[in-house]
């Protein structure tokens, strides 16, 4: 059976390990790996005290460990590709082997959290292992007080720094993992602590304890506005925020660039050609292939992260939900001739995609997903014959018709200047007040008095309405003097005048299916999405704001609006003349003369490694040493200022008095009542202590009042002696003593034998002699 120490050393162990494992509860999805992590947590503990009982070497207990990491990983991790679902098969030991090595990085790169139920459950389920061997094994092997916190420490920063932005638990790994830390190591202080007589010391330590706390609340209260992740308006800098940049968007043509290829006339002859199919959707539930967000002047394209900051990232199998609503499965394929491209056709909130067929595999292990813009990419490219399914959530945020109140949040600045926009928007909006119903107005202007075209045959009047939704072609759009386009144009320009008012407005490239989920070019559209005070995106969908598709442009007024918009283009950006104060050089790059330099002091500018090594290893490591020079240095003013203040006689008494209290806090038994002869005889025979208590009981006890000097000599003989005490014990040993603040706890009472000196009678010495001389310390 275990020992009473072993039992407690165990479940300290146990529970801090578990602690430090909540980290990974941000990172993975469902309760497998709390099962894999908690087995793990067990069995390292096990396999470590039977190697502590038997006196293992390391090189045994590895080996212990990792035949229990690969015959108990699969039934109680990696459970995927189990034979009659016990046995590990040859994929179970290779995902064993593997996912701990290459696991982290994947693990780090996948948007969080993850599929538990995947061979990433393993990262979990060998921290665990790994984490509590070494936890209770350094426990149990060295007897240091602070030799046991160095694992949970080092697991609970870890498991910190490769989570998620979002904290795992606050309350429960910052305040009870440093409550039953701190328990731990007092516990185990108490062992190796000499025993006191009549509870000598406890009040010490009770004010020892108070200080430090007091000292580690007023350390938070000032120092840690500095430290990292304080700062509410930044992100959490973690180590996955820092290892995988932004993926590249721009690479992929914008979709809504290519839109005429799904109208008629068009040599891709996609108008009347099913390009997809969806099944599994509500009626009338439109299918996004991109969310654009970004607009460059050229063209409404999907930036590399979403206006919230939110990047593109890998995703697996299943993906955490975002958002509340009515839940579906659907399934896309793709037929013969169908849609191609790098965008992923998918509707609402996605919380799962698996793909099917030959390419499967190759297709799921390059998905990229944007959570803000609900915008999927697949750099393998979505073909002809592919075939998946997605899981998502459906929200209501979807109009057919323009709301009449909407409550719409503020914002919406572009980087372009649109300032074109502006005659036409005052005219439109008229007398409307609120920015939604300047909104509402412009829509209700494109509905009623545009006309829709999709350019036409090569002979027919229509071929002067290109494609394009630049800055120049949506000048001729809105000078005409009728609007007139298809969904590129309005849906472009709508989400600009949607900016331009004040209102976050983006653009989605997407179908609408038709009858069996059956989806044609002509069912590829165009729409806007304006933000909702609440962060959420209301979708208005294009009969909210296109013109009937039979409504033409007036042939009559075509030549006339050639003439008179042909050439318009919006004013380019204004730009500042050089200075004439300014040389030529400096001229030439006027925008850089301005430019901000990077305040080093600036703290949230700082790289995450930096950042760890100052505030992790830098500052406290400073600190540590700022308080041992400060209690050192306290002691030492202390004993001079008793050896030099006071009758010689006090002097003298303090000075032995001092040598006592730092004996016992070196660990060494100094008798408490006793004379000073028999406390110097308890000292080590290395230590010569004894000329000292003679010197001290002559001072005390002798005739007449000794010169100051008397007592400054002593002093230096205690110093000596002192040095020899320390020299006598372990490095240790001196440390605590020198962080021991029990001897400046101690008042300064007058110490005993020191008290006013007798007259120098004969008659007196004798009597000095019968009651003792010496006095006791």
């Amino acid at each position: 059976m275990p020992s009473r120490p072993a039992l407690v050393d165990l479940a300290f162990a146990l529970v801090l390990v578990a602690i430090a494992l909540v980290g990974f509860r941000t990172g993975f999805i469902g309760w497998e790996w709390v099962l894999a992590a908690g087995a793990g947590v067990v069995l390292g503990a096990a396999v470590a005290h039977v190697a502590t009982v038997r006196t293992w070497s390391l090189l045994l207990t590895t080996l212990v460990l990792l035949a229990t990491h690969f015959l108990l990983g699969g039934p109680l991790a990696v459970r995927g590709d189990l034979v009659a679902g016990v046995i590990p098969s040859l994929q179970t030991l290779t995902d064993l082997a593997v996912a701990p090595v290459t696991g982290w990085k994947e693990w780090l790169t996948l948007l969080p959290p993850v599929d538990a139920r995947g061979p990433l459950v393993a990262l979990p389920w060998v921290t665990g292992l790994l984490g509590s061997a070494a936890a209770y094994g350094v426990a149990r092997r060295f007897a240091g007080v602070g030799a046991a916190a160095v694992v949970p420490v080092l697991l609970l920063v870890g498991s910190i720094a490769l989570g998620t932005q979002q904290p795992a638990a606050k309350l429960v790994q910052g305040v009870l993992f440093a409550l039953v830390l701190i328990l731990w190591l007092v516990v185990r202080a108490g062992r190796t602590r000499a025993a006191m007589q009549n509870g000598a010391g406890r009040q010490a330590r009770a004010v020892t304890g108070l200080v430090l706390l007091t000292v580690a609340a007023l350390a938070g209260t000032f120092l840690g506005q500095f430290l990292p992740g304080t700062d509410e308006s930044s992100a959490r800098a973690v180590v996955r925020t820092q290892l995988t940049p932004p993926y590249d968007v721009a690479q992929f043509t914008s979709p809504l660039s290519g839109f005429r290829r799904y109208t008629e006339p068009n040599s891709a002859d996609l108008f009347d050609t099913e390009i997809l199919r969806v099944t599994g959707l509500p009626e009338g539930t439109p299918v996004r292939f991109a969310t654009l967000d970004s607009y460059d002047g050229l063209v409404w394209g999907a930036a590399d992260r979403a206006t919230d900051g939110t990047p593109y990232q890998q995703v697996g199998s299943r993906i955490a939900p975002r958002t509340q609503g009515t839940t579906a499965t659907a399934t896309v394929t793709v037929p013969d001739g169908g849609y191609d491209g790098a965008w992923l056709p998918l509707a609402g909130s996605t919380t799962g995609v698996r793909f099917e067929g030959a390419r499967g595999d190759e297709l799921a292990d390059a998905l990229w997903l944007n959570t803000a813009t609900e915008t999927a990419v697949v750099p393998a490219l979505v073909r002809p014959g592919d075939s998946y399914s997605f899981d998502t959530v459906l929200g209501d945020d979807v109009s057919t018709t323009m709301p009449a109140e909407l409550d719409v949040a503020s914002g919406g600045a572009l980087a372009e200047d649109t300032s074109f926009l502006d005659a036409k928007l005052d005219a439109w909006s008229g007398q409307a007040g609120s920015s939604w119903e300047k909104f509402a107005a412009v829509a209700k202007v494109m509905t009623q008095d545009g006309a829709y075209t999709d350019g036409g045959t090569a002979n027919s009047y229509e071929k002067v309405y290109l494609p394009g939704h630049g800055l120049g072609r949506l000048g001729r759009f809105v000078g005409s003097t009728q609007l007139a386009g298809n969904d590129e144009q309005y849906a472009a320009t709508l989400a600009l005048a949607g900016n331009r008012i004040g209102i976050p407005t983006r653009v989605v490239m997407g179908a609408i299916p038709g009858s069996g989920g059956v989806v044609k070019g002509k069912d590829v559209h165009a729409w806007v999405e304006v933000q909702q005070d609440n962060g959420t995106w209301h979708a208005l969908l294009p009969s909210t704001f296109l013109p009937d598709r039979n409504k033409k442009p007036n042939e009559q007024q075509l030549k006339s609006e050639e003439q008179k918009v042909g050439a318009q283009v919006p004013p380019p950006a204004g730009v500042n003349p050089p200075s004439v104060l300014q040389g030529p050089d400096q001229a030439q790059n006027a925008t850089d003369i301005k430019k901000k330099k990077r305040n080093p002091l600036d703290i949230g500018a700082w790289p995450l490694w930096l950042k760890l090594l100052v505030f992790a290893l830098v500052l406290p490591v400073l600190l540590a040493f700022a308080a041992y020079g400060l209690i050192r240095w306290l002691k030492a003013r202390r004993r001079r200022r008793h050896a030099t203040t006071g009758p010689t006689a006090s002097r003298a008494a303090w000075v032995w008095r001092d040598l006592v209290s730092d004996a016992r806090s070196l660990g060494i038994a100094v008798p408490q009542r006793a004379t000073r002869l028999e406390q110097a005889a308890s000292l080590p025979e290395t230590a010569t202590a004894r000329p000292i208590a003679v010197g001290a009981n002559a001072a005390v006890f002798g005739p007449g009042d000794p010169e100051p000097e008397v007592a400054t000599a002593l002093l230096a003989e205690a110093d000596d002696v002192r040095r020899q005490l320390r020299g006598s014990v372990s490095r240790w040993r001196r440390l605590r003593s020198d962080l021991s603040v029990r001897p400046l706890l101690e008042r300064d009472r007058r110490p005993r034998g020191s008290g006013s000196r007798l007259p120098s009678l004969p008659s007196l010495t004798s009597m000095r002699g019968t009651r003792g001389a010496e006095g006791s310390a």
